[in-house]
């Protein structure tokens, strides 16, 4: 997995800074992450789920919003619908650059105004939301207390997560003229809702209200013990598990690389490792790394395991053949290294086999290991 900082620009021109997670391999598609009210694309409701997702082949782009963390302009200058917009510029800015997102999802207020911008991307495959309200103005229902304030003097500071933000009139303005119900129905994309049923913050029947509104295909899945912001350990990532399953059936894979014919692998460098590469064979791709004290990140097999490897299926499969007619029933071979050159090898045969049966099975191991496989050849570079 790699993690790459960028940015673009905004529906108003204001630049946005972004993080595209990109798995090893190529991507299979790309998303897109709207992160909760007044967070950033640091949050672990947008970065612990957008880097899980690499996993599932899938690049995501986490951005933040104007006035939030490293991007620029004010936050008392934006407004629910400036969200929207900036999720169709990111939208655009993808397509772009890369390739267009084939999902977008949300948390809290992102996820709301990741819905209503679903309604005007009409090349999207699907949607996915994480503790999403119906309505976009509970957001700001716990500064109900305050909300004269801005009648008397425009706008009003409140304190959230250790800072300061300034709340227009324009914003609370623009959120009383939201209204859910007149777009949700317009969604023509399949839809996930991943909802915490103890979450204090939006309630689980906030899920259950979108779900009543929206079209089939959709599903609403309980993200059992998690608080709203996903800080508790494992949360995040099982959300993104949940998302990361259900989304493989609607994506197009974009990843399709050629296939090589028997007797032909190739290899590339995969993101975000120093040695670490994706090999691609005949029935698919191994991902590859040194070891941590060979200096790589053991996020692959090494170059031994894949001789451990050989060294255990060529016996295993020499065995097999050569009892095909005893009473085999199973080989166990077990492999390890001992030093850089010598790797130590124990076979164990299951089965109603005599004692001469059993020494004539590993006299054909012996003969039939990589050594023998390797014996001879040559590699002629072209």
């Amino acid at each position: 997995m790699q993690s790459v900082n960028v940015s673009l620009p905004s529906s108003t021109g204001v630049k946005l800074a972004a993080t595209i997670d990109f798995p090893s391999t190529r991507p299979k598609a790309f998303a897109i992450f709207a992160h909760c009210f007044a967070g950033s694309r640091h949050t672990p409701g947008a970065s612990r789920v957008s880097k899980r997702l690499t996993d599932y082949g899938i690049a995501t782009l986490r951005f933040d919003f104007p006035g939030l963390g490293q991007s620029e302009g004010k936050f008392q200058d934006t407004s629910f619908s400036q969200n929207v917009a900036d999720i169709k510029a990111a939208y655009a800015w993808l397509e772009e650059n890369y390739q267009a997102p084939q999902l977008i999802m949300g948390h809290s207020l992102g996820g709301a105004a990741t819905l209503k911008a679903a309604t005007e991307l009409k090349g999207l495959k699907a949607v996915a939301t994480i503790g999403a309200p119906f309505d976009p103005a509970h957001s700001v229902l716990h500064y109900a207390d305050k909300i004269s304030e801005v009648d008397a003097n425009g706008e009003v500071t409140v304190t959230l997560g250790g800072r300061e933000l300034v709340i227009s009139r324009g914003f609370l303005e623009d959120l009383a003229e939201t209204n859910p119900e007149a777009y949700l129905p317009r969604l023509r994309k399949p839809l996930l809702l991943v909802h915490s049923p103890i979450d204090q913050t939006v309630g689980v029947d906030n899920a259950q209200t979108i779900f009543s509104l929206t079209r089939y295909p959709k599903s609403l899945v309980a993200l059992d013990k998690a608080d709203h912001l996903l800080t508790r350990q494992g949360t995040a990532q099982r959300a993104a598990d949940i998302i990361g399953d259900w989304v493989q059936f609607y994506l197009r894979d974009e990843s399709a690389v050629e296939t090589p014919e028997k007797d032909h692998v190739f290899s590339h460098s995969a993101r975000g490792l120093r040695y670490g590469d994706v090999v691609s064979t005949t029935f698919g791709e191994i991902q590859t790394d040194r070891t941590k004290r060979d200096g790589g990140k053991d996020q692959g097999h090494s170059a031994a395991d894949l001789l451990m490897a050989a060294v255990a299926v060529t016996a295993s499969q020499a065995i097999r053949k050569a009892g095909s007619k005893m009473d085999l029933d199973d080989v166990r071979v077990d492999v390890r290294q001992v030093d850089s050159t010598t790797f130590e090898r124990r076979i164990e045969l299951i089965g109603d086999l005599s004692a001469e049966e059993k020494e004539s099975l590993l006299a054909v191991a012996k003969s039939s290991d990589v050594d023998g496989l390797f014996s001879g050849i040559t590699v002629q570079d072209r």
